[in-house]
């Protein structure tokens, strides 16, 4: 969902962005990547969202401005950005209303910042919530980072992730970062990675039984 729009060179646009009120057709949206398991209840921040907010979880391998490679040069022109909180964009949660405003936050952030932007949308719309502060911090366990397919290739995730890497079975949200995805038949195995699986082997399962059902991605398990 996070794919280069095609229309337009100037003024890049990401599909996780392109999202409309008309579209949704209700008063709240939470937006989560295709990488995630859902194991329990996410909805809960949206009863603490103001009207001009958008809810993230700090990420964990960026977990702070001018400490990591995210946004770079954005500490050393901005310097009281130092330290600031830097979010994850894969799981987002919004009223509806709100959306046009991040829309256009984050285009005039990849047009206007370019300088400081790496990881692409998600540097862009960090940019435009440390201007704006329109940002509500969502508690870890809704957008936890799954560790164990980085610590099968060496151990630089220990380095940078400062929590037990151990899986979080209280985690209502466990996100697959990295280019190594679970649904990949060379991903390492671990318990996540399995618990994934079974729920994608039930869910292609009422997919095939309502006919719905494509060709499998080159690779998968």
């Amino acid at each position: 969902m996070n794919r280069h729009h095609p229309t337009t060179t100037r003024k890049p646009q990401y599909l996780r962005f392109e999202f409309t009120p008309d579209f949704v057709r209700r008063p709240y949206l939470i937006y989560v990547d295709a990488d995630v398991l859902v194991r329990g209840d996410i909805t809960d921040p949206l009863g603490s969202l103001r009207e001009d907010e958008i809810g993230a979880v700090r990420d964990e391998f960026n977990p702070a401005v001018g400490e990591c490679p995210a946004l770079p040069g954005a500490a050393e022109r901005w310097p009281h950005l130092r330290g600031r909180p830097y979010f994850n964009a894969g799981v987002l949660w919004t009223r509806t209303g709100h959306m046009p405003v991040v829309r256009r936050g984050v285009e005039h952030a990849l047009i206007h910042g370019r300088r400081h932007i790496l990881h692409n949308d998600q540097d862009a719309l960090n940019l435009w919530l440390l201007h704006s502060g329109r940002v509500r911090p969502v508690a870890a366990g809704l957008n936890r980072f799954e560790t164990g397919r980085f610590l099968e290739r060496g151990n630089w995730v220990g380095r940078v992730v400062t929590r037990s890497l151990r899986p979080d079975p209280a985690a209502a949200l466990v996100h697959f970062v990295g280019p190594e995805k679970p649904w990949q038949a060379d991903c390492p195995v671990t318990e996540d990675v399995a618990e994934y699986r079974r729920h994608l082997t039930v869910a292609l399962r009422h997919v095939r039984r309502l006919g719905a059902f494509g060709a499998e991605p080159a690779g998968a398990w």
